[in-house]
């Protein structure tokens, strides 16, 4: 039996990236974890009818989310994100932020005087943001916990999901609750990473079994159309290698953007079978170059090291059988990850403190978007290595 799209139901799906077996990319074992670390497929596949790419095998939310190491507060950029996005917002009288984290946009909200709560699934991370006086649920957010804010708090007039749609193996129950919590002329933000800018800059990387869809304008505009929405706003933000920010209200209250169309027949130019099955062969190619750059750098007696445990580092090392021999440690600020090891190359994470004691000459940098930041912080020291595809970084 074909598989079907979960999002149109249509059998019009092209597989066109196997990125063979992979573990939970936010889950950051010890040793003592290894053996009941899980598995499991990281196919990637394009519908042909709606332009929108999934992921093969989705894996229970719940597994997922309950126990979560990516904590927003520790990186700066997107910090400065949510501190802007703060003032663009804070003319509403009642925010809620879905999947808010540590309270990174709450944060700066509170500052401004904005109204807002938060609703993050994970315990751990659910619980700093509450210590901090960050008010925030606990929970899923689905038509009960939408009613649960409404009799308590009364209706949003802006609802946020950050890097948080891709998430959800079910948008249209999602939409469904936002539908519940919106005031009537409300908005929805939902800043998504697009697929269009994955393709043409080869980010691969980008999928793992977190993040279940990747969406296009053309997608969203169909997706939301189902249930009575418009995108009135679409517009790019840096975050995530190149996301979009949309802005929804419903049909009653706002009208469908002016530029959407002529958006949508661009990425149409690009969004076809034949372009993602030659990007899927480009980025085994691209795997392959940073492997052996890698052994090169290892058997010429050259020291590296990796700064960044994002998630995408999970994808990255396990489809190039990337372990700690080639990549002895990697360095990231959040004190959750540190003391840990990367899931399933089991490349140990570790404090930047490290890095003066080993003395690296190359740091290969996974979180290479914030890479100004990552020069300032580790005084410009070292050749800095972008890893797909493997260049150097230039200082901007």
């Amino acid at each position: 039996m074909s598989m079907c799209c979960s999002l149109c139901q249509e059998e019009n799906l092209v597989k066109f990236i196997d990125l063979g077996r992979q573990p939970l990319a936010n889950k950051y074992p010890r040793p003592t974890d290894f053996e009941e670390e899980k598995f499991f497929s990281l196919e990637v596949f394009f519908c042909v009818t709606c332009k929108n790419v999934q992921l093969g095998e989705m894996v229970p939310r719940a597994l997922m989310f309950e126990d979560y190491y990516y904590l927003s507060s520790v990186n700066g950029g997107l910090v400065r994100h949510f501190e802007a996005l703060a003032e663009d917002l804070q003319g509403a009288e009642f925010i809620v932020d879905i999947g808010s984290n540590d309270g990174v946009l709450l944060r700066p909200l509170k500052q401004l005087g904005v109204c807002a709560l938060g609703i993050e699934p994970s315990v751990n991370v659910s619980k700093i943001a509450n210590d901090e006086g960050l008010e925030t649920i606990c929970a899923f957010f689905d038509e009960a916990s939408a009613r649960q804010i409404v009799n308590s708090h009364g209706e949003a007039d802006v609802i946020v999901a950050s890097s948080v749609f891709t998430h959800l193996d079910a948008p249209d129950e999602f939409i469904r609750a936002a539908d519940i919590l919106l005031a009537e002329t409300g908005k929805l933000v939902i800043e998504v990473e697009y697929i269009l800018n994955m393709i043409n800059q080869l980010q691969y990387e980008r999928f793992y079994l977190d993040r279940i869809f990747y969406y296009s304008i053309s997608s969203m505009k169909t997706l939301f159309g189902k249930h009575g929405m418009v995108i009135t706003q679409v517009e790019p933000v840096a975050q995530h290698g190149g996301s979009l920010r949309f802005t929804l209200m419903r049909e009653a209250a706002g009208s469908q953007a002016s530029e959407l169309d002529e958006l949508i027949a661009t990425e149409l130019e690009v969004l076809n079978s034949e372009a993602l099955m030659d990007f899927g062969q480009r980025c085994r190619s691209l795997t392959d170059n940073l492997v052996a750059g890698l052994k090169s750098w290892r058997d010429a007696g050259v020291k590296v090291a990796g700064y960044g445990a994002p998630a995408r580092l999970s994808t990255i090392t396990n489809f190039g059988g990337i372990d700690s021999e080639l990549l002895p440690f990697t360095v990231d600020d959040s004190p959750l990850k540190q003391g840990r090891t990367s899931p399933g190359a089991h490349i140990p994470v570790v404090a930047a403190s490290e890095l003066e004691t080993y003395q690296p000459e190359v740091l290969v940098v996974f979180a290479y978007e914030y890479i100004d930041d990552i020069r300032e912080k580790t005084g410009n020291a070292y050749d800095y290595y972008m890893p797909i595809p493997l260049v150097e970084l230039k200082a901007s």
